[in-house]
């Protein structure tokens, strides 16, 4: 059987207890998150990347038009028309963004490694899913108290 099939019929098993339905809750809420905020700083990362990037590339391209060895205007204004036909050539967007968008969404996930693997084991399994579940909701309680309400963080780090 299928990782993916083990997946399905763990979810449409499962058990009427509470405990089960609240480890697959916090399970797929986790996993939910993670990748909404894998999505989100890889747009961010993206941006910043092409701004960066396309910023390096225009400031060499200008150093390149304004360093001359010849004291010619007919090599001057050809270096001005290839200075703008590289400038407004936009092939370097789409490669920027990418670069960028697979950086921070990988960054990410690995950061957040622990959380997806526990997310997984509480989606899969039966018995160790119920503990997945409950440190999933201890993870949730620490988020929640630490990272939203500011509770038991070190003021000193936080500036």
């Amino acid at each position: 059987m299928s990782k993916v099939a083990a997946l399905t019929n763990s979810l449409k098993n499962i058990s009427q207890k509470p405990m089960g339905i609240i480890s697959k809750t916090l399970g797929v809420a986790s996993l939910a998150a993670v990748v909404y905020d894998s999505h989100v700083n890889g747009k961010i990362k993206a941006l910043s990347t092409d701004v960066d990037s396309t910023a390096d590339r225009y400031f060499n391209q200008y150093k390149q038009f304004k360093s001359s060895d010849k004291n010619s205007a007919t090599v001057n204004k050809l270096k001005r028309i290839w200075y703008d036909i590289q400038k407004n050539f936009s092939f370097y967007h789409p490669y920027y963004r990418t670069k960028g968008y697979c950086s921070g969404f990988g960054k990410t996930l690995l950061n957040e490694l622990p959380v997806i693997g526990l997310s997984v084991i509480a989606l899969a399994t039966k018995k160790i899913g119920k503990l997945a579940g409950v440190l999933l909701g201890i993870n949730a309680i620490k988020v929640l108290f630490c990272d939203v309400f500011c509770i038991g963080k070190d003021k000193k780090k936080s500036k």
